[in-house]
């Protein structure tokens, strides 16, 4: 039998791809007011939905630092997609990713989740800024091609020879009022060099802004340039990359975060957000007598 709940996971599974056992029970079982309740509901209904062959359990086992236990990963399966397609009446679940996540990415795209979780709840505590659209790294334009830049919405070949492309984790679209700016995230882990990521990341942004390719992904933006976010997973580490991007071209479409600093509550509106000099901000400025997008420098509109 199929439930509201499971219908729930299998909506956030296609939302976020990959997702541990924690995560979808803080998502879909909050209310419960017992931890433990919460977690026997949250197991039984995935268990069900695996059974089923609705969803995929990872043979990779996610450490879970709040019970000391290994927990699995879930992501959609073909057959799930195909069941929320009929179910909901919406063919565009048909083109979610639904290949086995690779083991050594999984940290990266648990914490790159967790990024998205946060302001996906950030925005629904508030009315006065919209969240447009949000494309994570797999999406898929055409599910028949295999070179990435045909099959992966976010993944942009600019130039053949020498090669460069653009790769964002994910990138996400907000709108205040009648201003809408696109946000390309880099989620950080900590387990590459500073010079490294800034040598091998920048010059395919540069390129994405000189070329205003982001107007691809989002048509309706309202601005000719876009912000990079980098979440870094700790101030240390943030402000490492800051003193390494600063020097490149391109700095100033960067913007820097703390992971730790990074909640519901802070995501849109508190001082949390640095650029490589200068003071931190937040990541949307709303005045009373006017709505707008921060900008390095300025509320710039096309």
């Amino acid at each position: 039998m199929i439930t509201d709940r499971d219908i729930q996971i299998l909506t956030l599974l296609v939302r976020y791809y990959l997702l541990s056992r924690d995560q979808i029970q803080r998502l879909c079982f909050s209310a419960i007011a017992s931890s433990r309740s919460a977690a026997r509901k949250t197991r039984e209904r995935l268990q069900n939905l695996v059974t089923l062959g609705l969803i995929h359990r990872h043979k990779f086992e996610f450490y879970n630092p709040s019970d000391g236990r290994p927990a699995p990963l879930y992501y959609p399966s073909r057959k799930g997609c195909e069941f929320l397609a009929e179910h909901l009446e919406d063919q565009r679940y048909l083109t979610t990713a639904v290949h086995t996540p690779v083991a050594q990415y999984a940290r990266h795209w648990l914490a790159l989740n967790e990024t998205h979780i946060a302001l996906d709840a950030a925005i629904a505590r508030q009315n006065a800024v919209q969240l447009d659209g949000w494309i994570n790294e797999f999406d898929i334009v055409n599910k028949d091609e295999s070179a990435p830049e045909k099959r992966y919405r976010l993944y942009t070949l600019l130039r053949e020879s020498p090669r460069l492309v653009c790769a964002p984790d994910a990138a996400f679209l907000l709108s205040v009022a009648d201003y809408r700016k696109v946000f390309y995230v880099e989620q950080d882990r900590g387990t590459s060099g500073v010079r490294h990521i800034a040598a091998s990341k920048m010059p395919g942004y540069v390129q994405l802004a000189e070329s205003r390719l982001h107007r691809r992904h989002f048509p309706t933006t309202t601005f000719d340039t876009f912000t990079v976010l980098i979440v870094a997973p700790n101030p240390r580490r943030r402000d490492a990359l800051r003193h390494a991007i600063k020097s490149f071209p391109g700095a100033d479409l960067w913007k820097f975060v703390s992971a730790t600093e990074l909640t519901p509550e802070s995501f849109l509106d508190a001082p949390i957000v640095y650029p490589c000099d200068g003071e931190p901000k937040p990541l949307v400025r709303v005045r009373s007598d006017v709505a707008s997008l921060i900008t390095n420098g300025g509320e710039k509109q096309s």
